[in-house]
């Protein structure tokens, strides 16, 4: 019998465990992998050489700064969805995040998986504050973040009441708007339940995954 597992971002482990049968293996890898994709490629590509129990791996990343390009298998089927990083993954689609990017281009968004890794503006602007004092923190916040014209928060699974409103403090810290949006797990559960569509990428063994192949 074919047997599958799932590797993910811990940023989506609450929405990905909520919907993920018995019969799916899984790992959940730490997020703050995202920030070096070098890192994240290393490790990826380790425990796809590790899996060799499995028939057919599934990627729960995007394209990820380039994170996930040059991953491949001698021996299993991948399958990973077709979008750049996991917001499209949270909205439920490549159509959707593109509709909310042509309205607003400059979003920044945050989920609870998101919040729980500190990797926010306002997590940044405390460590920075200790580091440097208040001035320099200030300035590097605002050089970092000066293209984003508001914070999104992404409803999803577990959320809180303390998590919207952390957000919107990010969002007062940056000066911005702050909406917030529901998201849903459809792109999840076609990826868990094999509805692959032209949403995702199968790569069959000895397939190597490129940049293009995400365009």
């Amino acid at each position: 019998m074919a047997k599958t597992k799932i590797f993910a971002c811990g940023t989506l482990e609450e929405e990905i465990r909520s919907i993920l049968p018995q019969t799916i293996d899984c790992e959940f890898l730490e997020a703050g992998l995202h920030n070096t994709p070098s890192m994240l490629k290393q490790e990826l590509q380790k425990r796809i050489k590790e899996a060799v129990d499995y028939d057919t791996l599934l990627i729960g990343y995007g394209l990820c700064s380039n994170g996930t390009v040059g991953l491949n298998s001698d021996i299993h089927t991948i399958v990973i969805p077709k979008v750049h990083d996991c917001i499209s993954l949270l909205i439920g689609s490549r159509k959707q995040y593109n509709k909310e990017f042509h309205c607003f281009p400059g979003s920044y968004y945050l989920s609870k998986g998101w919040l729980k890794v500190e990797g926010d503006p306002l997590s940044e602007y405390h460590r920075y504050l200790e580091k440097y004092g208040e001035e320099n923190a200030r300035w590097l916040i605002d050089e970092e973040y000066k293209h984003y014209q508001r914070v999104v928060f992404i409803h999803t699974v577990g959320d809180s009441k303390e998590d919207v409103n952390y957000s919107q403090e990010v969002a007062k810290l940056l000066n911005i708007e702050f909406s917030q949006i529901n998201g849903t797990l459809d792109y999840f559960e076609k990826l868990i339940n094999g509805n692959w569509d032209e949403d995702f990428l199968i790569f069959p063994p000895r397939k190597l995954i490129s940049m293009n192949d995400f365009m």
